[in-house]
């Protein structure tokens, strides 16, 4: 199944911003992409239509990690995925120009935090999304699908930009 993930500029650059913002003793933030979802002849078209970022008070102190998060930030966002049938992407940064990849510790983390999401809501395409200053990176877990596999994103604007 092939998964396209659309946004608007100012979406992109809403969560850009967000992810900039300083925190206390944290080097990353993290919020929750959410998207409304449509099949297509050859996959799932996701279309992004709200941001949450995670609170200040959510994040744990953790100096092996970016970022650490409480359970109640994963319960919010896969409360969000059930009670509106909409696919969850976790969102990050990593500030730079160019295509950005996810490190290691993404990917051991996104195998384990994925597969809550689809088991809550199974119908639906749920990923990790990592931007850089002027690009970005999906991968997307579905039933059946449970190692990710690569979103094509696209930022509606000017200039339109395809990323994967």
């Amino acid at each position: 199944m092939k998964t396209k993930l659309r946004m608007t500029q100012s979406m992109f650059a809403k969560m850009a911003a967000d992810l900039r913002r300083p925190h206390e003793f944290t080097v990353e933030r993290v919020g929750f992409l959410f998207c409304k979802q449509s099949s297509t002849p050859s996959g799932a078209l996701l279309l992004a239509f709200k941001y949450a970022p995670i609170r200040d008070e959510q994040y744990i102190r953790d100096e092996s990690v970016g970022a650490r998060f409480d359970s109640s930030s994963i319960r919010e966002a896969m409360q969000t995925a059930l009670s509106d049938g909409v696919s969850t992407f976790h969102v990050h940064l990593h500030d730079h120009p160019g295509t950005p990849r996810f490190s290691g510790t993404d990917v051991r983390e996104m195998q384990a935090l994925m597969p809550c999401f689809v088991n809550v809501c199974p119908n639906r395409v749920h990923g990790a999304l990592v931007l850089s200053s002027d690009s970005a990176t999906a991968s997307g877990w579905s039933t059946g699908q449970p190692h990710g596999e690569r979103v094509r994103v696209t930022v509606v604007g000017s200039p339109l930009r395809i990323f994967g």
